[in-house]
């Protein structure tokens, strides 16, 4: 058997850390329903905030919390594919993930790399329905956005990833939520993302 070529066994590893939230989500959402309460709230306040050692800075709601280590050994047991961080809210409905990926990504690949991973994720989640992509620049930075809804165990998923170079690296972003909450989330994860900055 051929050998894999590094950049191309770090893309496995990408397209399965998004895969492995994917299923997390759909393992988490029953569970979810039958211990915690539909309810939304009329407004999310935000703080601005640091994270993956004061290397970004975002605006994140002020009631979310790092998950703990407990629940990440429970959602993410394969370390390979562990993000760096996860923010949730108190039900685990609403999560805020973070990672980066050590492959190479210069400014001006973002959006070829958007592009590889759209076509990835239609190949693997074909009954997934599509929302908008893009580039866009985001304090000076170079930002790829894709946004879809995947089903779950009985609800569907709103996904919403970017990403953009960080140290040369993939710094990978994405919020996800319960479709019936992105009534109450829509805006506020546009201003999450708006409001990242690599420092």
């Amino acid at each position: 058997m051929p050998a894999v070529a590094p950049h191309h066994l770090e893309l496995i590893i990408f397209n399965a850390l998004i895969v492995n939230i994917i299923v997390v989500m759909k393992k988490s959402l029953l569970l979810l329903f039958l211990i915690a309460p539909f309810f939304v709230s009329a407004q999310v306040k935000f703080e601005k905030k640091s994270f993956l050692g004061n290397k970004i800075e975002l605006m994140v709601p002020s009631h979310f919390k790092p998950m703990t280590e407990q629940m990440m050994n429970i959602k993410y047991p394969n370390q390979a594919q562990r993000p760096a961080l996860v923010l949730t809210d108190d039900a685990g409905e609403v999560n805020l993930v973070m990672s980066q990926i050590p492959q190479p990504l210069k400014p001006e690949q973002v959006g070829a790399f958007k592009d590889y991973q759209i076509t990835a994720l239609k190949r693997m989640h074909p009954g997934a329905k599509w929302g908008e992509s893009g580039v866009k620049a985001i304090n000076g930075k170079q930002v790829g956005y894709f946004k879809f809804t995947a089903d779950a165990v009985d609800q569907p998923i709103f996904n919403y990833y970017f990403f953009t170079d960080m140290d040369g690296k993939i710094l990978l972003l994405s919020f996800n939520c319960i479709e019936k909450l992105l009534p109450k989330w829509k805006d506020a994860a546009e201003t999450m993302v708006s409001s990242l900055k690599v420092k």
